[in-house]
């Protein structure tokens, strides 16, 4: 009897033992798949809403560039565009004319055009000076203070991406880097959009 006892014991033990086992197994499993996968260094710098949330078309508006020609944004279309809002004013906008600079040097094989449009109340005199000192190897226009109302408003700089078709891919507020925006222009390349 002590026997078969010490024989369902040892069984009842090594039953414990196997799930045990398997339920370790499992949670370490578990843990190595709960891990994110890392990013490609252009998507480490990106920001979160790289997805297409919005197709809305942008307004169709007319742009006025200091040398007294304009522009409309449906000029523009078959391009990826790079439409950023600035304004003298800001501290920022410097830095991201900037950034700018560097992305038109990079993509400047591909189609894609870069916009800076400031929002100054001041208009062009303001922007030529601030030109002067901070000069753009891109369009600069003067008069976005007549239609940053179409764009529901803007905190200054705010850049959108804006895909072939006119469609907006995505907004971002605030500051971005050159590295920043060229994932945005390599996905939508990528996808083909």
């Amino acid at each position: 009897m002590l026997q078969g006892c010490a024989v369902r014991s040892a069984r009842t033990a090594c039953a414990v033992a196997v799930s045990l086992a398997l339920a370790i197994g499992s949670t370490s499993c578990a843990k190595k798949n709960e891990q994110p996968k890392q990013k490609a260094p252009e998507q480490a710098e990106s920001a979160s809403n790289v997805t297409i949330k919005n197709y809305a078309t942008v307004p169709d508006v007319e742009l006025k560039a200091l040398d007294g020609s304009s522009a409309r944004l449906a000029d523009f279309q078959g391009d990826i565009v790079i439409l950023t809002f600035l304004a003298t004013w800001n501290k920022e906008c410097a830095a991201q004319i900037v950034e700018l600079n560097k992305l038109q040097a990079k993509l400047q094989r591909y189609r894609f055009s870069i916009i800076g449009v400031f929002t100054d109340k001041d208009g062009k005199t303001a922007v030529q000076n601030f030109m002067a000192k901070n000069p753009a190897r891109f369009s600069v226009y003067y008069n976005g203070d007549e239609f940053v109302k179409d764009f529901g408003g803007v905190r200054i700089p705010t850049t959108y991406v804006l895909l072939r078709d006119g469609s907006i891919y995505v907004r971002e507020v605030g500051f971005r880097t050159m590295r920043q925006l060229e994932a945005f222009t390599l996905q939508i390349n990528a996808r083909r959009l």
